[in-house]
């Protein structure tokens, strides 16, 4: 079973688009640090780093497609399999309309499939947040460091 969720933002698609693909935005709303070369066949790295290190983690890759403006997919590997993440982009109601999908996901990976659609569901509501003028959340319900430090627009390592 998919992860699908679909939300409405109040930005332009050009402008959402660049905050999931460029590592200087994609650390305003996601992860703690992030390398990316949003072209397919880039790289990039999203590192995930907690006050509590044991739950530290890493996604890195290759862009499998990249369309700007419009469709960006990568692997989103771990212990729970190899998964695929979808993101598209749309106009729609004077803003944009963002769907995720997140497939691949194994029968008995139903708990940690729910886990990541509660994840998706609280960063794509601080995508949202970051993009109309609100407050990051991840200080409180995910606890998660937010600095910038180390974000780069370069190929990953």
């Amino acid at each position: 079973m998919d992860i699908d969720i679909t939300k409405q933002i109040d930005a332009p698609p050009e402008r959402v688009f660049r905050a999931l693909t460029d590592a200087d935005e994609l650390v305003r709303w996601f992860p703690s640090s992030a390398e990316s070369d949003p072209r397919t066949a880039g790289d990039f790295v999203l590192r995930f780093e907690f006050d509590d290190a044991s739950q530290n983690h890493t996604y890195a890759g290759r862009y499998e497609q990249v369309t700007p403006g419009e469709r960006v997919r990568y692997p989103w590997n771990g212990a729970f399999g190899d998964t695929t993440v979808e993101f598209t982009v749309r106009p729609a109601d004077g803003g944009t309309e963002v769907r995720l999908v997140h497939s691949g996901w194994r029968d008995e990976a139903a708990e940690t499939r729910e886990r990541h659609d509660q994840g998706w569901r609280f960063f794509l509501d601080n995508l949202e947040r970051y993009l109309t003028g609100g407050e990051d959340q991840r200080g409180g319900p995910m606890a998660m460091k937010t600095t910038t430090a180390g974000a780069s627009t370069g190929a990953g390592p």
